[in-house]
């Protein structure tokens, strides 16, 4: 594997631990959230992250190489600081302000991964910009949320 596809798979790995961290943070406020409507969005993005976790995990395959089954070293210290706010999000109003910003976090990793990878093939950058489209989505329908008072 050359130095270019290296690069591409330690940022797909980088997204796969972003999709693992989101996963079992919006799970610990799946449990924690009080609206109906608060807890549809939060499975909804679960399914999101699956969905893009099988993804992310069969391109990084396709490369030769294994995909990240957990959130790694340097992300585990990163969860523990996401356990801690999930402790402290003991309100719907503050979970959907974590959930808006973990997302955020998740587009930001989408647009830095678009902008480092020019040269990607063209159905490696479809997977990228459906996780992007998918993550707008889940943002909009948690600002919506928030602007409706959940």
């Amino acid at each position: 594997m050359n130095s270019m596809d290296n690069e591409i798979v330690k940022d797909l790995n980088e997204l796969l631990r972003g999709c693992h961290m989101g996963a079992a943070t919006f799970k610990e406020y799946l449990v924690e959230a009080q609206s109906e409507k608060l807890r549809e969005t939060l499975k909804h993005s679960l399914d999101v992250f699956q969905k893009h976790e099988i993804e992310l995990t069969s391109r990084i395959n396709s490369y030769g190489e294994n995909a990240a089954d957990s959130t790694g070293i340097m992300a585990v210290l990163s969860e523990m600081a996401e356990k801690i706010k999930t402790i402290m999000a003991d309100s719907d109003e503050e979970i959907l302000n974590q959930s808006i910003k973990a997302m955020d976090m998740g587009l930001k990793a989408c647009h830095d991964f678009i902008d480092r990878h020019k040269q990607v093939p063209e159905e490696l950058l479809f997977v990228i910009h459906d996780l992007e489209a998918d993550y707008k989505k889940v943002y909009r329908d948690l600002t919506e949320l928030k602007l409706n008072n959940y």
